[in-house]
């Protein structure tokens, strides 16, 4: 926000001394370099607003597959311990299982999923077209070539190699207000494409920590079953075996 007040307060002294100060006899109203002075910088400041667009989909794109890929890891590793808890329940339970349940139906699911990526957002014609223009311009060769391409035209101009546009270069301030206003609706279909993937990384986020927390509830109803098992297991060893069996030298203390 210092951004926006310096800007504010800038623009502001500068009218006022261009109204009724030292600069009135310089930049008077309309404020011809003012204008200028911010078209230029608007121009810059849009392309650096498309690289950042870029940076952040590269980065959140990263960040759904780690994401994804973690909850995959999580949900294997707990159907492998209901793997190994079903096994345990047949030396248990004379090969019956303990407790009868089913995984959650994302388990299933997602394996015909992947990670939302924000490219995946662009669908049909108008979409392959707006992912082309991003990826053109939300790159720092876009930038350089922005920043080049204007002090190139204000160089020639003041030169006298472009005789057509002189101080204060109203053809290129009318090039740069219309790749200002083309470029603002890329930046903002850009904001929708990120907005969608968000949210959909959101919910597949979301169903996959419901996914895992069913399991882990799933996997601690069956580890209750098999503690009650082997309870009872000892107490029928120690009730049953002879006081002098070796078996029950190795009976722990068990309470759950």
């Amino acid at each position: 926000m210092w951004s926006v007040y310096i800007t504010i307060v800038f623009v502001f002294v500068w009218i006022v001394l261009a109204s009724v100060g030292p600069l009135h006899k310089t930049d008077p109203y309309p404020f011809p370099f003012l204008l200028f002075l911010g078209n230029l910088v608007q121009l810059v400041l849009v392309f650096v607003i498309l690289v950042g667009q870029g940076v952040l989909g590269r980065s959140s794109d990263h960040r759904s597959e780690r994401t994804f890929r973690d909850a995959e890891t999580i949900l294997s590793e707990v159907l492998t311990l209901h793997s190994h808890l079903v096994k345990q329940d047949r030396i248990l339970n004379k090969g019956v299982e303990l407790v009868k349940s089913s995984a959650h139906p994302r388990v299933k699911e997602r394996e015909t999923i992947k990670p939302t990526t924000v490219g995946e957002q662009y669908v049909g014609l108008n979409g392959r077209i707006a992912a082309a223009s991003t990826r053109a311009v939300s790159t720092m060769w876009a930038f350089y070539f922005a920043v080049f391409f204007q002090f190139g035209w204000i160089g020639l101009a003041l030169t006298g190699i472009i005789t057509f546009d002189p101080y204060p270069f109203a053809f290129l301030l009318f090039i740069s207000s219309l790749l200002q206003l083309v470029f603002m609706f890329v930046i903002m279909v850009g904001q929708d494409v990120l907005g969608r993937a968000g949210t959909q990384r959101a919910e597949q986020t979301y169903l996959d920590a419901e996914a895992v927390v069913h399991e882990c509830r799933r996997l601690q109803r069956h580890l209750t079953q098999q503690d009650k098992a082997i309870v009872a297991i000892c107490n029928y060893i120690e009730s049953e075996a002879p006081q002098d069996h070796p078996i029950r030298q190795t009976l722990p203390t068990v309470t759950f």
